[in-house]
């Protein structure tokens, strides 16, 4: 069974082939840039793959996500992280490159027909730092059961720290 953590960055998994652009991050087992394709993983490999704060960090996040389609196995799970546009840090860091909303991941199953290769199912939740902010633990469960108002509301003066994104091919 193969599990990769893509972009493993300081968090290496226990379990997980650790892929990263630095050698010198912790544990890597597997140094190359993500935003060089073909990975050098066989297509239909992998089992499953967790990408934790790095797909705002490539050039073509779109190019990222058809390579985690063409490794993964049917069947096979992406869990994918990103900051939320709400949260201040997605536009602070100087080095995001993508913002992402809600739908955005909605589009990989084939919303739209932009794409060709598509997920056979997606979920997504929207996180929320709790920490001293109390009234989060209220918020969350309403912005995920209605993300679209949460989004495109005042609500949002409350911003999200993360999108989780859990994908099956």
């Amino acid at each position: 069974m193969m599990k990769l953590n893509l972009g493993s960055g300081g968090r290496p998994l226990e379990g997980y082939v650790n892929v990263d652009i630095s050698a010198n991050a912790p544990k890597v087992n597997h140094v190359f840039d993500l935003d060089r394709t073909p990975w050098p993983f066989e297509s239909d490999s992998v089992d499953e793959i967790v990408m934790s704060q790095c797909l705002e960090h490539l050039e073509d996040h779109n190019l990222a996500m058809r390579e985690i389609h063409r490794v993964l196995r049917i069947g096979g799970l992406a869990v994918i992280s990103v900051p939320h546009f709400t949260w201040q840090m997605a536009y602070a860091d100087p080095t995001h490159k993508h913002f992402f909303a809600y739908p955005t991941f909605f589009y990989y199953t084939g919303k739209g027909g932009y794409f060709d290769f598509k997920f056979a199912r997606c979920e997504v939740k929207i996180v929320f730092g709790k920490r001293l902010s109390l009234w989060n633990y209220a918020i969350e469960p309403i912005a995920n059961l209605f993300p679209t108002v949460y989004e495109q509301s005042p609500l949002r003066v409350f911003p999200a720290l993360s999108l989780v994104a859990t994908l099956i091919k």
